[in-house]
């Protein structure tokens, strides 16, 4: 693997686990809008 393949791999790596984290707080965002208790794992 070359160095622009390991970027390229690295840089979709970033944007997967931003996009998971955007998800989760908009998760988050809507149990605190429903008044549901939040998870406490």
């Amino acid at each position: 693997m070359d160095m622009s393949e390991w970027m390229k791999v690295m840089l979709e790596e970033i944007e997967r686990k931003r996009e998971e984290a955007e998800a989760a707080r908009e998760e988050q965002a809507a149990r605190d809008r429903e008044g549901a208790p939040a998870d406490t794992d």
